[in-house]
């Protein structure tokens, strides 16, 4: 259906922002990248078990016994699997010392000259042992690289990591954490409770690279959206950041600038775009958030001669927004050349009405056509061109839902398929909100909202239903029994599209 475009003052945007709002897209500890972590750490403490007898107490915690067990876990292992292990193993130590990598990359070699008395650093160099001066930076990562590169020559392994424990593990205070922790495990490990315990240390561990912006989640989020509605990735949308360069001659090097979605992608004969960045803040993530702002900016000047028919988008979300970042939010919705916005929950709504703007046809929207206008092919291709699409538009994405088998038919009648019938129907009844829907003046009891339209635009139940029987008829066929109309509504307020008072 053809969604209104009403032109919101910008009090009423972030009175309608804060009403939408996603808080997080989930806690970090649901992360697969947590989950990864979690089970290399425990990995780690059940190896220093071993060497440690369980740490039995602090002086079985010594340097050289756990680098024989290190050095025997990681025999016979691909290199993937074993510089993966020495990594967690180095990470490990500096958790539970409180050291860091950023420190140990300038001290190690240091320590490895002046108390290790090395003179010369083996490495691994065509299969051959060779040596060479102690590099000045020593980085964990390098350092287990050639812990792992050193797997034929045991000596000199069990020598490099004998050292790095010893450096990590310098006095009493550092083994005394890692007994603590590692005798908490044991214990914790008798109950079935140890990643309970390591769950804290890892959270803070991965927090850096999970960030407060839930990774790369919400643009996973709106990838899935897109499919629903039926649209082709890599053709209609990118499936990874869009580079963008202007023109270059020879071999000149010139600046660039990535964003996260633009709309249609590759599709045939399409020039007008929209431009998306995602940016989502489930947190105070501030000093990001003001350079994010700043770049908004500049990358705009900077794509518009490129592209001249770009249309900015913003794709925000989450609690930092609505607390202390609500004055970047402000500024990125004042700017003059931003269209608008839309939130993980509204995006059915609102990015499918950028779409539109533009003339770009779903197959959604031509499913919602068959809806409304029935099979035959003239019939739709009629209600689609009073919505405001073009003719070529019109064929171009009948054909491709057609050869993709995400509607069915042929050129003289088309279906809807029974798989994606009842989503269909259920995104027509929220278009048929946002289309039909007011703002009520007293009680906000027994209505139904959706967003785009401001703070709270919906209708009451019981017209709603009847609406969306008078616009598409043959819904009436589809909802055989009493509690079918209310599983759709149900189902729209679980997936967060509408709101119920």
């Amino acid at each position: 259906m053809k969604l209104p475009y009403p032109r919101l003052s910008l009090a009423d945007a972030l009175a309608e922002f804060d009403i939408w709002i996603t808080p997080s897209t989930g806690e970090i500890r649901d992360t697969e990248r947590f989950q990864q972590e979690l089970d290399r750490v425990t990995k780690v403490f059940e190896v220093i078990a071993k060497a440690t007898s369980d740490y039995r107490d602090i002086d079985h915690c010594a340097p050289a016994a756990i680098a024989r067990t290190v050095a025997s876990t990681v025999a016979g292992k691909s290199v993937a699997e074993t510089v993966e292990f020495l990594e967690s193993f180095a990470a490990v130590l500096f958790l539970v010392t409180g050291k860091s990598d950023n420190n140990g990359k300038c001290q190690l070699p240091l320590h490895l000259r002046d108390s290790a008395g090395w003179t010369e650093f083996p490495f691994v160099q065509r299969g051959v042992l060779s040596f060479k001066p102690i590099p000045r930076e020593l980085k964990a990562e390098k350092y287990m690289k050639v812990v792992s590169d050193l797997q034929h020559n045991k000596a000199h392994q069990e020598k490099l990591l004998n050292e790095f424990c010893r450096y990590v593990l310098s006095d009493e205070r550092y083994v005394a954490q890692l007994w603590s922790i590692g005798k908490s495990f044991v214990l914790m490990r008798e109950l079935g409770r140890e990643k309970d315990l390591l769950t804290p240390l890892v959270v803070f561990q991965v927090r850096g690279s999970v960030s407060a912006s839930g990774g790369h989640g919400p643009e996973d989020i709106l990838r899935d959206r897109l499919t629903e509605w039926g649209l082709e990735r890599g053709v209609d949308f990118n499936t990874s950041d869009v580079v963008i360069s202007p023109p270059t001659k020879g071999e000149t090097r010139t600046k660039t600038r990535a964003y996260d979605f633009v709309l249609p992608y590759s599709t045939p004969g399409w020039t007008k775009q929209v431009f998306i960045q995602c940016q989502f803040y489930a947190g105070d993530s501030g000093s990001v958030s003001h350079k994010n702002v700043d770049q908004t900016s500049t990358s705009r000047v900077f794509v518009t001669p490129i592209h001249n028919n770009a249309r900015f988008v913003e794709y925000l979300d989450g609690a930092g927004y609505f607390s202390s970042l609500n004055g970047d939010l402000k500024s990125l919705l004042s700017m003059t050349n931003t269209a608008s916005f839309f939130q993980i929950r509204t995006a059915p709504i609102r990015l499918r009405r950028e779409l539109q703007q533009i003339g770009f046809l779903t197959p959604l929207d031509v499913e919602h056509g068959i809806l409304i206008a029935g099979g035959e092919v003239g019939a739709v291709q009629k209600h689609l061109i009073r919505e405001g699409y073009t003719k070529g538009e019109i064929d171009r994405c009948i054909r491709s839902a057609l050869s993709r088998d995400v509607i069915t038919g042929n050129v003289s009648s088309l279906a809807i398929r029974d798989d994606r019938r009842v989503l269909a129907r259920r995104m027509l009844i929220l278009d048929t909100i946002c289309c039909h829907g007011v703002h009520p003046d007293g009680p906000l009891a027994g209505y139904v909202f959706a967003p785009g339209n401001g703070r709270f635009n919906g209708m009451k139940m019981d017209e709603l239903i009847a609406k969306v029987i008078e616009i598409a008829p043959c819904i009436r066929l589809d909802w055989d029994s009493p509690t079918r109309p209310l599983e759709d509504l149900r189902w729209l307020s679980e997936m967060g599209y509408t709101i119920s008072r």
